[in-house]
């Protein structure tokens, strides 16, 4: 594999990015690296780890509940360790969660689930669904006392992998332009990319090199390993299209988009199902993923080698022993943003409220990194970490992906709820009957 790509797409993103801002606000050199820099300095002048869970519980004590809190999210998010740390750090409130698949935490959301959870995690790009549902209610800002060490990718639109066109991810964070409160309070985020079994391609080549391209989970062949029948990609209907589309695009099999990957006009839609669907009928799919727990299994029984997925299918395959790489390919990543919304019927908001914000106080940051996620307010996550972790997970020391900075200079598109949502679950659904 080589990361050289990497290095040159970041510089030049800042070198335009500089340009770009000078124009707008008149900043010198200085200014914009300091506003370009993974977050504001503040870990120093922050609160130690046991000083913030005091802070913390000092500020939820007045409020009581006669039932736990009850939230959906996916097996990342709801996690019993989640539950029993925020009730130790609060008090005594209680939470507890129901998990289920992305598409099936949001059906049952939206067909009445929002009357029971007070709350749902799940992926931004859904939220203006749960919006035009009317299942959410906006979340006061004063309520998350932590968002004021978030990460200046959520609260400034020209920032280091930020979409200058569509706002993201910012516009899905606020509930208006006012930004007195949140639609869809951030939890975890990351950037998407490519699982891969090294050995079963380095020891074949001569200069020890691994996939570095999308193109190992469609073309069937990568310089003269056969994968076909070795690959697997996601059975989602809003995350496949955009890939593979940024796939065909960079490789100059499918002309520029004219909106944008995750936006797909209907003519390239149909483009990027019929080429999906030219590579399943040649074979390439071993399967089609759906949860977790599927991506896990593929990868660690070997019966796929290169795989699109989530960062902790890899950390959790090595963990069992198999070589295992996260690849940030060369096409770009598709980057995400998981986060916490509130019902407009919940049962405990201000027990919900309080959970959110204790997400972001900290502990909860240190444990996702973990499981290869950034935190939005990596600052209080840091308080949390030793050094050799701050360093792995966020500065990329040995981590297989490299520093978060140049990991988000490589996005080639955010995941969003597109204009044509009906024509993408349609087509995709054809995808799945060919």
């Amino acid at each position: 594999m080589d990361s050289g790509h990497l290095d040159k797409r970041h510089e030049k993103f800042c070198d335009d990015a500089e340009t770009r801002s000078r124009t707008a606000a008149g900043l010198d050199r200085r200014e914009f690296m300091a506003a370009a820099g993974a977050t504001a300095v503040v870990a120093a002048a922050g609160l130690a780890a046991t000083e913030a869970e005091a802070a913390f519980s000092e500020r939820v004590a007045g409020i009581t509940q006669d039932e736990p809190m009850q939230l959906i999210g996916t097996g990342v998010s709801a996690q019993e360790r989640f539950f029993k740390k925020f009730e130790e750090v609060s008090g005594g409130l209680q939470v507890t969660g129901q998990v289920a698949s992305l598409a099936d935490s949001v059906q049952k959301w939206i067909t009445g689930g929002y009357e029971t959870f007070s709350m749902i995690e799940t992926n931004a790009f859904r939220v203006p669904a749960l919006r035009e549902a009317e299942t959410i209610s906006p979340i006061p800002a004063e309520k998350i006392t932590n968002w004021e060490f978030a990460d200046t990718l959520f609260t400034d639109p020209a920032h280091v992998g930020a979409d200058h066109t569509s706002g993201w991810p910012v516009a899905m964070v606020y509930w208006d332009d006012s930004r007195t409160s949140f639609g869809m309070l951030p939890q975890i985020y990351n950037m998407d990319a490519l699982g891969i079994l090294p050995h079963k391609f380095a020891e074949s080549q001569p200069d020890r090199l691994i996939p570095d391209t999308l193109g190992v989970l469609y073309e069937g062949q990568w310089r003269d390993v056969d994968v076909r029948g070795k690959v697997s990609i996601q059975n989602e209907d809003l995350i496949g299209p955009p890939r593979c589309a940024s796939y065909l695009v960079k490789n100059r099999k499918m002309d520029p988009v004219a909106v944008g990957y995750g936006d797909l006009e209907p003519d390239e839609l149909k483009n990027v199902i019929d080429f999906l669907i030219g590579a399943k009928q040649d074979g390439v799919f071993r399967a089609l993923w759906t949860n977790y727990g599927e991506a896990v299994n593929l990868l660690a029984s070997e019966e796929v080698w290169g795989i699109d997925c989530w960062n902790p299918v890899i950390e959790d395959v090595k963990k069992r022993g198999i070589p295992c790489h996260y690849v940030d390919v060369w096409e770009g990543t598709g980057a995400w943003y998981y986060g916490m919304c509130l019902s407009s019927e919940a049962p405990q908001p201000e027990v919900a409220m309080a959970y959110m914000d204790w997400c972001l106080e900290g502990w909860r940051g240190a444990a996702d990194a973990e499981q290869g996620y950034y935190s939005p307010t990596p600052d209080t996550a840091r308080n949390y970490m030793t050094e050799d972790a701050w360093l792995k997970w966020y500065e990329g020391r040995g981590r297989d992906t490299g520093p978060k900075l140049r990991r988000q200079s490589n996005i080639a598109y955010w995941m969003i709820w597109p204009r044509n949502i009906t024509l993408f679950i349609k087509e995709w659904n054809r995808f799945l009957a060919a």
